[in-house]
């Protein structure tokens, strides 16, 4: 595909954060380049161009950190970037499609779309995920800044996480969604029901299928908003289509229910941004969570004629 197509306005620009550092299991950090390096997107029909990708001031292959406020520093610096190029992508009306890394990157990816689009707790974000995400340091058991970012995003958290490139909550609990949830702890989740946070757990997907979960979910984050984005952890995936994640849970979404659902995304003119996160290379199986990261685009990407119609 010719360069200058891949840079015009309305293409798919990709973010890579090769950063583990918010989890524990910090094999994430190799998602972004094998995803780039593997040749995947080339099955996309649509123009695009890998703008970056962001490295760590250290890498966990230099240093050796436990979870916890050590490696705040390296976290700040990575999401402030992540933010900062997020930004310079929607200027450029780029579709902004961010890979993770682990799910911290999170606090930069919608602190950079809401600053730009001037939509500070006003956007809408549905979060895809077996966890809530939603600890700070007094109630996570493990310190790990990657069961974190959602708290960050709605104000509670380490400073420099919550104030991002503006100061105050990122988001409104009110706007917010969480699909799948499967796995957390007492401290979050008391959170999130205070703030009103909506979370359809994977008990509600099951019962009542993941089609009219994410249509609910759609209109839910749609309502007095001025766009939304979708942030997707692989975990939320059945470990049978996506082992390669660093927190893997049981009886998780199912690829085949998923895939064809997120194709509305499409068509929509408010759907502003995409994050998928915790793709874990050396646990994959059989490239299966490599493909499911393929399919995860080519069915929620906007084909080349639909991209004419957004207004990013």
């Amino acid at each position: 595909m010719n360069q200058e197509i891949k840079q015009a306005p309305g293409c798919i620009a990709f973010i890579g954060i090769a950063s583990g550092w918010g989890a524990q299991v910090r094999e994430t950090e190799k998602g972004p380049e094998v995803l780039y390096k593997s040749g995947v997107l080339s099955s996309l029909h649509i123009p695009w161009v890998w703008k970056e990708t962001l490295f760590p001031l250290k890498s966990s292959q230099d240093i050796h950190l436990p979870s916890g406020v050590l490696t705040l520093p390296y976290i700040e610096d990575v999401c402030k970037r992540t933010a900062l190029s997020v930004v310079d992508s929607l200027q450029k009306q780029h579709f902004p499609v961010v890979i993770g890394g682990d799910h911290t990157v999170a606090v930069g990816t919608w602190a950079g779309v809401t600053f730009q689009l001037k939509t500070q707790q006003k956007f809408g974000l549905i979060w895809i995920d077996a966890h809530m995400d939603a600890h700070t340091m007094e109630t996570s058991p493990s310190q790990a800044y990657h069961g974190m970012p959602l708290a960050d995003l709605l104000g509670y958290g380490e400073s420099c996480l919550v104030n991002v490139l503006e100061k105050g909550p990122v988001l409104s609990p009110h706007h917010v969604c969480l699909i799948g949830v499967r796995s957390y702890e007492e401290g979050e989740a008391a959170l999130l029901k205070r703030l009103g946070v909506r979370v359809y757990y994977m008990s509600d997907v099951q019962k009542s299928g993941f089609e009219n979960i994410f249509q609910e979910a759609l209109h839910y984050v749609k309502q007095d908003t001025d766009g939304f984005g979708v942030t997707i952890d692989l975990d939320a995936f059945d470990p049978e289509d996506a082992p390669g994640v660093g927190t893997p849970e049981s009886q998780g979404l199912k690829a085949q229910e998923v895939l064809p659902t997120l194709t509305r995304l499409q068509h929509d003119p408010d759907f502003k941004a995409l994050e998928i996160v915790e793709y874990n290379p050396e646990r994959d199986r059989d490239d299966k969570t490599l493909s499911l990261v393929r399919d995860l685009l080519i069915n929620i990407l906007p084909n080349s004629e639909m991209m004419q119609e957004i207004d990013i």
